[in-house]
């Protein structure tokens, strides 16, 4: 019993361990020359997550970040202009689709990250070339 406690708690720092490296380099693409990236995020254990990496510094304020992460549907959430949306679930995705420019969430065991192409040009970003399979065209 032993045994499998300490592999299952193996396992998911293996996995948070990845989840943390992508994010890392999800924002590492955005924002390329940036040492410091304000993010405001609405979920607890993707704040405890987003905080390991150290570019990047947990805002209290959605109107103070450089990038949202969206995890949960709020209706009164307000996202600043001079912000980018990056949502946390498909749902949210097709919610957002003329607002986020991308999402990052895991589905059936595997992470998927999707880029919309339309409002990355909106934003004038231009993600590096191992990103490419990434963007989609969306309406």
């Amino acid at each position: 019993m032993k045994k499998i406690v300490i592999l299952v708690a193996l396992a998911l720092s293996l996995f948070a361990n990845v989840e943390e490296q992508i994010y890392a380099l999800i924002l590492h693409a955005v924002f390329p020359h940036k040492a410091v990236i304000k993010v405001w995020v609405d979920d607890r254990a993707k704040r405890a997550l987003l905080e390991e990496i150290p570019m990047v510094v947990i805002v209290r304020h959605a109107q103070d970040a450089d990038i949202v992460f969206e995890y949960h549907h709020d209706v009164n959430l307000t996202i600043p202009a001079h912000a980018l949306l990056f949502v946390g679930s498909y749902p949210l995705l097709l919610e957002h689709t003329k607002e986020a420019i991308g999402g990052f969430f895991w589905q059936k065991g595997r992470p998927n990250i999707i880029f919309l192409r339309k409002n990355l040009q909106e934003h004038n970003i231009t993600l590096p070339q191992e990103f490419a399979k990434y963007i989609e065209d969306r309406p």
